[in-house]
């Protein structure tokens, strides 16, 4: 009886049965990485010689870019094989493009030879400058012409002078070096054009006259005068009823055989 009780007791104090390991799931391994390459890239010019500086450049499934060194040499890392266009360009040089199908693993070198750019279009040349005028000989003794000396009294010749029905009657007095004297007999208006190498002077000695100089209208009596620089246009015109009498003397050109009318 005792036995049989120990048995009973050591059977229901044995540890149960391990349950059987449960199933380990799959390990996950990472996706491999995708292929790419290096690429060579030699450029020179057309000698031969290293290009250095030049831009390099791939487009297609990836996209590299790079300068060449002194050897002319680049290397674009990680590319992705596939289809490029590259491109060369640099200072001096004609840009190139070729196509270039890339592998993975190794690569041929890719070459450029490259032609030298021609040199940029010069400058249009200014016009030439225009040519001076050519100057007026120089007035030595050898040309100037002397004149007679004269000597007379203004009112008597004016009043020899009123005949005639001229707008403005010239009177020569005299000429001698680089200048002449006229008497002017003014009965209407007269314009005298500008001249490039006289300087005139008029002084009233009768009448009254309206003086047109330098787009001002001035009027004159007996005993006013007026300076008339060369290159200067104008224009006289007599005032009231009587002719008016203007002494001109005009400077500037040699003196002629006869006395140059205005």
């Amino acid at each position: 009886m005792n036995l049989l009780l120990f048995v009973l007791m050591a059977s229901m104090q044995q540890a149960p049965a391990a349950a059987p390991p449960a199933a380990s799931a799959p390990r996950r391994t990472a996706p491999a990485p995708a292929p790419t390459a290096s690429v060579q890239v030699r450029v020179t010019d057309r000698s031969g010689g290293p290009a250095e500086g030049v831009r390099v450049s791939a487009e297609g499934p990836s996209s590299r870019d790079g300068e060449t060194d002194a050897r002319g040499m680049v290397t674009l890392q990680t590319v992705t094989p596939g289809a490029y266009r590259m491109r060369a360009s640099g200072d001096g040089f004609i840009t190139l493009e070729k196509e270039v199908a890339v592998k993975a693993g190794a690569t041929p070198p890719v070459e450029f030879a490259l032609s030298a750019a021609p040199p940029p279009p010069k400058a249009p040349e200014p016009p030439p400058p225009p040519k001076p005028e050519p100057l007026p000989a120089p007035v030595t003794s050898s040309n100037i012409m002397p004149g007679q000396p004269r000597v007379l009294s203004l009112l008597d010749l004016a009043e020899k002078s009123l005949g005639g029905r001229d707008a403005v009657r010239h009177v020569p007095i005299g000429c001698s070096g680089q200048g002449t004297a006229e008497l002017l007999v003014v009965r209407d208006s007269a314009q005298f054009p500008a001249r490039a190498d006289t300087d005139a002077t008029l002084y009233v000695v009768a009448g009254e006259v309206t003086l047109q100089l330098g787009g001002k209208d001035q009027d004159m009596a007996p005993g006013w005068f007026s300076i008339v620089p060369r290159g200067s246009s104008h224009s006289v015109a007599r005032k009231g009823k009587n002719p008016a009498i203007l002494l001109l003397i005009a400077s500037g050109p040699t003196c002629a055989p006869q006395s140059a009318s205005r």
